[in-house]
């Protein structure tokens, strides 16, 4: 399993993946969108985000994130419904508040709360807010990663869950980045188990670590957001609930009682 591995190679060629990992994915798909939305989200949307003082996001912003994470992962239209209906004023103030709390408090449950007190926003979808203004702290909470990680035990689209999940990638990236790893991120670390299982996935080849490194600069690789940048030794804080939480994703609280009562897949 590569999250056990600490093999700096092992872990920069499996970030090197990333982009045939998506190519494959990306031909399954009917809507051809998903392309030019993963290179917004990895690479145009965070220097948007670095070049501003407060950090934010908008609504026509989040709207098209919650486009890329749908059509990255499992369509659910009525999620894509509810972060539509915000009003932009509203979604600029909660995100310029959850930026503030990661950059200068490192208290990554809190931003994540924050986050999630729009509707429609749940630890997953408020990750992948915050990942792309500060990808050196907050880890996004994709499904691959996190099946990726082992000791989590079944999923679960909650603030508990998702602290359990970002703690030890968080780890993970701080103990590849002594080693010299290009994979130097919480981020990195999300992107390379997302890219080392979606290459199992479709059976794609592993190139040779001489080729694998030359092809890494094709890599996403999202730079952080205006004051977001940290020290190498200046970890987010991540307090793990010991109690369950009850306020579970509220992007999915539909009320179809069935779906939530799975394996809560559709509750990111």
């Amino acid at each position: 399993m590569l999250f056990n591995s600490t093999d700096v190679a092992v872990w920069d060629s499996a970030l090197a993946l990333y982009p045939e990992a998506f190519k494959a994915l990306a031909a399954t798909k009917t809507d051809q969108s998903i392309i030019d939305l993963d290179k917004w989200y990895q690479t145009e949307f965070p220097a948007i985000l670095a070049s501003r003082s407060p950090c934010f996001i908008n609504h026509d912003e989040i709207v098209k994130l919650v486009a890329w994470k749908l059509k990255r992962g499992k369509y659910r239209p009525a999620l894509a419904k509810m972060v539509a209906e915000h009003a932009d004023a509203v979604v600029r103030r909660t995100s310029q508040e959850a930026f503030d709390i990661i950059s200068s408090k490192n208290d990554l449950k809190a931003a994540i709360s924050k986050m999630s007190e729009l509707k429609g926003v749940g630890p997953a979808t408020a990750s992948a807010i915050l990942c792309a203004g500060a990808p050196d702290k907050v880890p996004f909470m994709a499904d691959e990663s996190v099946d990726s990680v082992p000791g989590l035990g079944k999923i679960a689209y909650n603030l508990a869950y998702y602290l359990k999940f970002a703690s030890k990638v968080i780890d993970k990236a701080a103990q590849l980045k002594k080693a010299g790893s290009k994979v130097d991120s919480p981020h990195l670390v999300e992107l390379a188990l997302w890219a080392d299982m979606m290459t199992d996935k479709f059976n794609l080849p592993r190139p040779s670590s001489s080729s694998s490194s030359s092809s890494s600069t094709a890599t996403p690789a999202p730079a952080a957001a205006a004051g977001n940048k940290r020290k190498a030794d200046d970890t987010p804080t991540v307090a793990l609930s010991k109690s369950k939480e009850t306020k579970d994703a509220k992007e999915d609280s539909t009320t179809n009682k069935k779906t939530r009562s799975t394996r809560s897949s559709n509750r990111k």
